[in-house]
């Protein structure tokens, strides 16, 4: 499989979990703004009770989402069986539990940590209180993390990600047999 076909398909399919992702994501924002009965229509909770609501609700639901399917027989989220790719240790067998939750929850501590860092500057703002260098850290964190996991997808051809590596997996086309 060359270069670009691999790194396509793994994009293509990270958008079509990302599609199912923002579904989720869009019924829990009509479900909160229900919940919602402030009079200026913002409920400022305390960082650490937002950070664990969104956890809960949000964060958790997305990776058990990746960690069941990738851990299913398929060893692929939906995305990655529609463009018949799927995950597998670096030496090409079949992938244990372990590796799959390791490679899920260092593919999604950035998200968690952008989440840290909006629940804070929420906070500190609403406030009016000058917002720390550790939030703005906190939120500039996920961006060069994510840059190192894109920039080590393309060095590896698509097969594996920073992520991948450190997990001891890696992504290869699915071979359909019969």
């Amino acid at each position: 499989m060359n270069l670009k076909n691999l790194i396509l398909k793994r994009i293509l399919a990270f958008l079509i979990d990302y599609l199912v992702i923002a579904l989720y994501a869009c019924l829990l924002f009509l479900i909160s703004i229900q919940l919602q009965n402030t009079e200026d229509g913002l409920l400022v909770i305390a960082p650490a009770r937002g950070q664990l609501i969104g956890f809960l609700t949000l964060t958790l639901p997305v990776f058990l989402y990746f960690f069941l399917t990738e851990n299913s027989r398929h060893h692929a989220t939906f995305g990655k069986r529609v463009l018949k790719i799927k995950i597998e240790k670096a030496n090409g067998q079949i992938p244990q539990s372990k590796n799959i939750f390791i490679r899920n929850l260092l593919k999604f501590l950035p998200w968690e940590f952008a989440h840290a860092g909006v629940h804070w500057i929420v906070y500190y703002s609403s406030a009016n209180m000058p917002v720390p260098v550790w939030v703005y850290i906190l939120l500039c964190l996920p961006q060069l993390l994510l840059i190192l996991y894109f920039i080590s997808v393309v060095i590896s051809r698509g097969h594996s990600s920073l992520y991948d590596q450190i997990a001891g997996t890696r992504l290869n086309r699915l071979i359909v047999e019969g």
